[in-house]
């Protein structure tokens, strides 16, 4: 199979495994997080590291073109039986220019706020349908600082899954997995582990002393394990301030252990790339000449790797173990919790008084690949005719995620409402009963004006139309002056009417009313021969003016 492929092209691939490994077990990782805006470390070369391949290219090159889309990208390593899941998504700094581009110049603030939405509602499904087919999630973070903002993401797709869960249920109820699985609509509960990079200002020496305290006692933990540390303590507290951790495991969207390490920090770059190389290939060199046990295959030769790795090499390594204690690498932090689900050994993360244990099921890649496809066609595409209804149903309770995540639009629908009657109070202010439609113009002017000077945010031109049409509502619901102007040029006093038929007789009660026009101008006429006099209402039209009066 090639390196990496899209998810959707690796479900429908007729994908034929080795016959010594078709019934073994299959761990899927998934990857997510934020980029950096600056050269460095992407997610898809912690798969290389992870892999010890050149799978993702370190330039970005995607198979997906210019598309600012979420998509997932998926990498199987048969010989370890792990399969990594990459979201790619508009935290990407490539996906995000993408998104830009795509932008025109010309377009409106709230179209503009409904673009960038949609692209937080698909990334928040692919997020979703990851969490409900991976053992072990990585979620990456482009500095040392933890994100708060995923606390409410993370409460966000907790409420949707709560939704979606009778959908998801109805979709896999003929895949041939465990009841549990069916239930719960996950193999297991997935473990989140968060991975950091460690930016060039926090950057220590190999030694790890401080400029404070004593500098002749060394301390048991390097700065970048103590930096691990109380990073652990902060997020354990913030998601079990906000309910995203509870006691039962079971409960929750994800879960993290409560005796292993589930913080990593890779630490920043050295700025002396030769060097480094040069230090990597010494250590390799003294690891081979000392490596004489025989090459073994899959995870027992990693573990076999982890030993080797522990073993002191050297003057300096001697020392290093003799004053701190050694912190592991990317892969050894990984391996320790793959290692659980490969095991079958599952995931015990439930506290308290009584512990209830989780469910844990460790699938061959074809169950896999048979619950992970429809789920892909619930949650994420909606090609398949039988699942079309589901997915929907699945598409109409997003509207779950617009409380957690779309901030802007409630502030903003907030303000509006307030500032609509303030804006009705001044079209009203000083109106006589009936007006024109000058009169009219000027006064949704001027509502406008205080509208504007209140509303803020992408609502303010939905709510500006709604003001339109309640200004027009109140003025044509009995408020409109007659337009029509007499022949010496004076308004109809009268309200909207129409004029009578031949034949026909005015008529008050019918709506709108039926009646003459009249200016309430009187004028005194005389006939041709100026023989008679009398007074004449103000005429309308040339026929009333010069024939019928004369009648």
């Amino acid at each position: 199979m090639a390196p990496h492929v899209n998810l959707g092209a690796l479900l429908q691939a007729e994908f034929q495994e080795d016959v010594a490994h078709r019934e073994d077990g299959l761990c899927v990782v998934g990857i997510f997080g934020k980029s950096s805006t600056q050269t460095g470390p992407l997610k898809g070369s912690l798969i290389n590291t992870l892999a010890d391949k050149h799978i993702f290219s370190l330039f970005g090159e995607s198979e997906e073109g210019d598309s600012a889309d979420s998509h997932i990208e998926a990498f199987y390593d048969q010989e370890n039986r792990v399969l990594y899941l990459l979201l790619s998504s508009v935290c990407d700094s490539r996906q995000l220019l993408r998104a830009c581009r795509f932008l025109s110049a010309g377009i409106s603030h709230s179209d503009a706020h409904d673009f960038w939405k949609g692209l937080d509602r698909q990334h928040c499904l692919h997020l979703l349908y990851m969490f409900s087919v991976c053992h072990v999630l990585l979620l990456v973070h482009p500095s040392q600082t933890f994100d708060v903002t995923h606390d409410r993401l993370f409460r966000a797709l907790d409420a949707l899954r709560q939704k979606v869960l009778p959908l998801i249920r109805a979709a896999i109820k003929d895949c041939a997995v465990s009841k549990e699985w069916k239930l719960n609509c996950r193999p297991c509960p997935p473990r989140l582990l968060f991975v950091f990079q460690m930016t060039a200002t926090l950057k220590v020496s190999g030694n790890g002393s401080d400029s404070g305290g004593n500098p002749d006692k060394p301390k048991k933990h390097s700065p970048r394990r103590r930096l691990q540390h109380a990073l652990e303590d902060q997020i354990y507290r913030i998601f079990r301030k906000s309910r995203v951790l509870t006691n039962q495991s079971s409960n929750c969207l994800f879960t993290v252990p409560a005796n292993q390490a589930f913080v990593y920090v890779i630490p920043a770059a050295d700025k002396d790339p030769v060097g480094t190389l040069l230090g990597q290939l010494r250590s390799n060199c003294i690891l081979s000449e000392q490596d004489t046990t025989p090459v073994l295959s899959g995870p027992r030769r990693y573990q076999q790797m982890r030993r080797s790795a522990r073993q002191p090499s050297g003057e300096s390594t001697s020392m290093l173990m003799g004053s701190q204690l050694v912190d592991c690498s990317l892969k050894e932090f990984l391996w320790q919790h793959v290692e659980l689900v490969l095991t079958k050994k599952g995931f015990d993360d439930s506290v308290g008084r009584n512990p209830q244990p989780s469910h844990f099921e460790l699938p061959t890649y074809t169950k896999w690949v048979q619950v992970a496809s429809r789920l892909y066609q619930v949650l994420i595409t909606n090609t398949d005719e039988e699942l079309a209804e589901l997915a929907t149903k699945v598409q109409s309770q997003v509207k779950v995620l617009d409380g957690f995540l779309d901030a802007d639009t409630k502030f903003s629908e907030n303000r509006c409402q307030k500032a609509l009657p303030l804006a009705h109070s001044a079209y009203q202010s000083n109106l006589p009963h009936n007006y024109t439609t000058t009169v009219h113009k000027n006064q949704l002017a001027q509502a406008l004006r205080v509208y504007s000077q209140h509303a803020r945010g992408v609502a303010f031109q939905r709510y500006a139309l709604q003001l339109h049409e309640d200004c027009y509502k109140f003025w044509s619901n009995g408020h409109q002056l007659c337009e029509e102007r007499s022949l010496t040029d004076q308004h109809c006093v009268h309200k909207f009417h129409l004029l009578p038929q031949p034949g026909e007789k005015p008529d008050m009660d019918h709506n709108p009313p039926i009646m003459n026009h009249n200016s309430r101008g009187r004028s005194t006429s005389s006939c041709n021969c100026g023989r008679k006099q009398a007074p004449r209402e103000d005429p309308f039209d040339i026929q009333a003016a010069n024939y019928d009066f004369y009648q």
